[in-house]
């Protein structure tokens, strides 16, 4: 390694050693004093200190710290050179410093060969020939001084051969890039998951309009995706780099002067992807008549502190210059593109958009796709051809609430398919297994005032078996439960009476119909519907808690533990008088209310004989009686299956008023909750007799081992069950 002296960071060292950060201050710590030590820094940037490149490679390889072997080819790949040669003292900080590395990576990747030996004329006039209209690099080569050319493109070179490629570098240097500036290109990166899935959403739609060679509509050209915005190279890169073996997709970009957009054209120029610049003006509009697919991100890098009426009139403007050739994908905030609560201006603006009949389908995805906003949640939009041939009052749109759901590769990809689903006539509509949406008239979304996606499916459908299935085996264990109740038939005997027949047919139409799924809502829009109550718990203080069950004149207590089965129910109580006394706002439980915890995981009980108090950070759902005069509609929510719901959640999602609640046919609410009722009974009846067996074994042992009695066997040897459940 030559001059010039190349800088790394004590995180720089530790990625270059493929180990956490934490343990290069282990190594630097146990080495002091030692013959080979840490080598000592020899700058400072702020707070940070600067290690020279080579010494660290070198120490690496000869301690043999650190997973990486090749540490002294590799150091270029994770150093920057001095700050001095722009002039500056950090090199982590400066756009310029990032421009010149870029703009020189994309014309070593068009030339074909290395940089070092380059004069500045040199340079500039390579720049000039591969960008003539100096709309990708020239402008960013021609900033750097004469006399700092020879330092950096011999850097530029060993960059390269570090990393094994210009495109492997360029990306090196666009991931360090958040971690050395506070900027706004930060506060809009896409998770990693993120981006995934709006590249698999791209190429479902591409395949589903037609788009794709061999789709017997436009064979004449490989897939294109347009970026308007110009800015979402992060989109357009993984878009490329999952395209399907022998396919050449093409990117048009929009002829946009700003730095993102250039950033953009000089990554894509790196990696060899093919590109054609689209002409969009100031206003947003563009003209273009062949198929293709439409991919953006709000706010972008460009503009990142985009209001919610500048990003549905960018979004408005995109929908009104779609042909019927062309689909698109759009990823927003929540609050922008799903949710209630928009200034007057944009909710009519956002209604404008729907009453084109190109908003085809809309999706609220989970928190955390964001990398710098890990608790705002984005919603998807699927923009494509408006169906002519249905009548307006008639025309659908598919929403989906995946907000407490986890994007794994599964959801992904059926979540995938029912994007593209959405884009098919009503009879490719009404052939699809739909796993996560709600095929909602459009009409209906327009005159709501709640979130676009309420109702939707927000998890996975309950369970994938036929219904058929689901009645037979039902059907087994009831009759195998009954068979070990004995042969009596009235229902003191513990027989459950339940009978299982078959299901009402559901209505199969287009807009009303999703294959099996089940109608959700979340708890935030059923407490605004009156169907649910939210109950704040009691902050009690510790010493007025009587824990080993509860004396004469005390009240059951219901906390985290109980809720978690950590404390059985009636283990701890407070007296009726204390709380009276020094809780003059305090609560107690109605029968049926849920009692709900969000850590350290979501969990939830109901509180059959209710007069309980619930203690903090316990909560309470108490749902609206079935008349209720306050409910906007009749209630179709069940106890025992709102403790379920809550449940089966994963432990991250803590957000209570986001979760999902299922929600049960108003003609078999009743007769699920008498079921339920019986099914609970005989459950407490078996823990009953279940903990008498245990204290029986306890005591069989202790009366034998210790002598204080004798047992008499009755059986000769034990006798396996000749009946039970199937």
């Amino acid at each position: 390694m030559t001059d010039p002296a190349l800088f790394m960071t004590m995180t720089d060292i530790a990625a270059l050693a493929r180990v956490q950060r934490p343990v290069v201050s282990m190594w630097r710590k146990r080495t002091a004093g030692a013959a080979e030590p840490f080598p000592s820094s020899i700058a400072t940037t702020g707070t940070r200190e600067l290690f020279d490149a080579r010494e660290i490679a070198e120490w690496l390889t000869a301690t043999e710290h650190g997973n990486n072997p090749d540490a002294v080819a590799d150091a270029a790949a994770f150093a920057r050179p001095a700050r001095t040669v722009l002039g500056g003292t950090d090199p982590e900080a400066d756009e310029t410093t990032f421009d010149a590395h870029t703009a020189l990576l994309a014309l070593r990747s068009t030339l074909g060969h290395s940089l070092s030996g380059l004069n500045r004329d040199d340079l500039l006039d390579a720049a000039d020939e591969q960008d003539p209209d100096d709309d990708t690099l020239y402008r960013e080569i021609e900033a750097i001084p004469a006399g700092d050319v020879d330092a950096l493109t011999q850097y530029i070179d060993s960059f390269v051969e570090a990393a094994y490629s210009e495109a492997a570098a360029y990306e090196l240097l666009v991931a360090s890039r958040p971690r050395a500036r506070d900027g706004a290109l930060d506060d809009t990166t896409l998770t990693n998951d993120a981006v995934n899935l709006v590249a698999q959403i791209a190429h479902a739609l591409a395949a589903a309009n037609g788009v794709s060679t061999g789709a017997g509509v436009d064979t004449s050209a490989d897939e294109r995706f347009v970026d308007v915005t110009g800015s979402a190279s992060d989109l357009l890169l993984r878009i490329a780099e999952t395209a399907s073996v022998g396919a050449e997709p093409t990117m048009l970009t929009a002829d946009s002067t700003g730095e993102a957009a250039r950033l953009l054209r000089r990554r894509l120029l790196v990696h060899r992807i093919p590109r054609q610049t689209l002409h969009v003006d100031s206003t947003g509009a563009f003209t273009l008549t062949a198929h293709a697919v439409h991919v953006a991100q709000l706010p972008h890098s460009a503009h990142p502190e985009m209001t919610a009426l500048e990003m549905l009139t960018a979004i408005d403007t995109l929908a009104l210059h779609l042909n019927d050739k062309q689909v698109a994908v759009i990823v927003a905030p929540s609050a922008v593109l799903s949710d209630a609560g928009l200034t007057p201006d944009a909710d009519r603006l956002r209604s404008d958009v729907m009453r084109t009949g190109r908003l085809r389908a809309i999706v609220r995805l989970p928190a955390g796709l964001l990398a710098r906003k890990p608790r705002q949640s984005l919603t998807v939009w699927v923009l494509g051809a408006a169906a002519a041939a249905t009548p307006l009052a008639d025309r659908w749109t598919m929403v989906a609430d995946l907000s407490t759901a986890v994007l794994g590769p599964g959801i992904a990809d059926d979540l995938v398919g029912d994007l593209a689903a959405s884009l098919g006539t009503r009879a490719a509509v009404r052939a699809h297994s739909f796993r996560f949406a709600r095929l909602v008239f459009t009409r209906t979304l327009l005159s709501s005032r709640g979130a676009l996606v309420a109702g939707a499916q927000t998890t996975t459908p309950t369970n994938a078996t036929a219904p058929a299935a689901l009645a037979v085996r039902a059907e087994a264990l009831i009759a195998a439960l009954n068979d070990e109740s004995g042969e009596t038939t009235d229902a003191a005997s513990g027989r459950l009476q339940i009978g299982i027949g078959a299901a009402t047919p559901r209505d199969h139409t287009a807009a009303s119909s999703v294959s099996r799924s089940t109608t959700t809502s979340t708890v935030e829009q059923l407490i605004a519907g009156k169907q649910l109550r939210y109950v704040p718990g009691n902050r009690l203080d510790p010493v007025d808690i009587v824990v080993g069950g509860p004396s004469a004149g005390g009240i059951r207590l219901i906390g985290p533990a109980e809720v978690l089965g950590k404390s059985a129910l009636g283990t701890r109580s407070i007296d009726r008088l204390r709380f009276a006394a020094d809780y003059a706002a305090g609560r107690v439980t109605e029968p049926g209310d849920v009692v709900f915890i969000t850590a350290p995981r979501p969990a939830a009980i109901v509180d059959a004989e209710g007069t309980s108090v619930v203690e903090y950070p316990a909560r309470i759902l108490r749902i609206a009686p079935a008349a209720s005069a306050e409910a906007a509609a009749p209630n179709d929510l069940i106890d025992a299956v709102l403790a379920a719901d809550i449940m089966a959640l994963p432990a991250a999602h803590q957000r209570w008023m986001r979760w999902p609640v299922r929600r049960v046919r108003p003609e078999q609410s009743d007769a699920l909750a008498l079921a339920l009722a019986a099914v609970r009974s005989q459950q407490a009846d078996a823990r009953e007799r279940l903990a008498r067996l245990d204290e029986l074994t306890e005591l069989l042992m202790e009366g034998a081992v210790d002598g204080g009695f004798t047992i008499t066997p009755l059986i000769s040897e034990p006798v396996p069950p000749t009946k039970g459940t199937p």
